[in-house]
């Protein structure tokens, strides 16, 4: 079995797509890790009340007057919240490739990676403005959100207007991965982003887009329908090509300028490249590969 997003869609079982995709990584990857006491030394800190003063780099100490503690890295157990966007949007189909179907695939595989490290995994879904937590935080929740992942169905539309989220705002150490379109009326999705930042939460977004909607090359009539609201309109693809490319390509350029964030990654990907090919390039992109 290759990674082909279609065959791997083709499947319709997450749980055995998401091994094979985890399997195609290379074994004891980690979508986290912090520093501690380990025995690999990566760097200093100030001693803070606490910490075991036999941490204590007294030599150090000696040359500096300075009470500083040695760190290092090591693997540890992470809460990773896993968010679907199940606006209408993401029921657009490419080449036999479903948006949806495509996202359910990539969180399966990047919850099975965290199940296999002992992560704490929560999914939520956001949905006409509502976020929904369909799995609890638990080390033992994959099964569960596989079950989830399975029976999820976008419609509607996300509300332009601010939506607190107070379910993501918390100080603690933490991984949340979006996935959706991240197409925007305004700065919703921007808004979402700012509004649970935090020192210590890493964001990982994930864009998914079709080739056709990233650069538009079709010729002849079209009917082009909003999945959101179902609103159609028929026009000329050679017509509108060029506006339609210069526009989408000013839109994902000002997302990417809006997101450049402390500790947040947007990693696009569209619905032809290889699930596990996205999940290394944000491994890579981390320094953990």
């Amino acid at each position: 079995m290759t990674d082909n997003p279609l065959e791997i869609i083709k499947l319709k079982n997450l749980k055995l797509a998401a091994k094979i995709i985890s399997g195609q990584l290379r074994n004891g990857i980690h979508l986290g890790r912090k520093t501690g006491s380990g025995s690999e030394f990566e760097q200093y800190r100030h001693y803070q009340p606490g910490d075991d003063p036999k941490r204590i780099d007294w030599k150090l100490f000696a040359r500096s007057g300075k009470y500083q503690v040695k760190e290092s890295p090591v693997e540890s157990q992470l809460e990773i919240k896993l968010m679907l966007d199940l606006s209408g949007s993401m029921n657009y189909i490419e080449n036999g490739i479903s948006r949806l179907d495509y996202a359910k695939n990539l969180l399966a595989s990047l919850a099975y990676i965290g199940y296999q490290q002992g992560d704490i995994l929560s999914l939520y879904t956001l949905k006409n403005g509502q976020v929904t937590v369909e799995v609890a935080p638990s080390i033992r929740s994959f099964q569960k959100i596989i079950y989830h992942l399975e029976s999820c169905v976008a419609d509607g539309s996300w509300p332009t207007l601010h939506q607190p989220i107070p379910q993501l705002k918390s100080g603690n150490r933490e991984l949340v991965i979006f996935v959706s379109d991240f197409f925007q009326k305004d700065q919703e999705w921007v808004e979402i982003v700012q509004q649970i930042q935090h020192p210590k939460k890493e964001i990982a977004l994930f864009q998914i887009l079709g080739q056709q909607e990233i650069s538009f090359d079709q010729k002849g009539s079209f009917k082009f329908e909003d999945l959101e609201s179902g609103n159609s309109v028929n026009l000329q693809g050679q017509e509108m090509q060029e506006k339609y490319n210069e526009a989408i390509q000013t839109y994902l350029l000002q997302l990417e300028a809006s997101l450049l964030m402390p500790h947040v990654h947007l990693l696009g990907t569209t619905l032809h490249q290889p699930i596990s090919q996205i999940i290394h390039q944000y491994l890579l992109n981390k320094g953990l590969n």
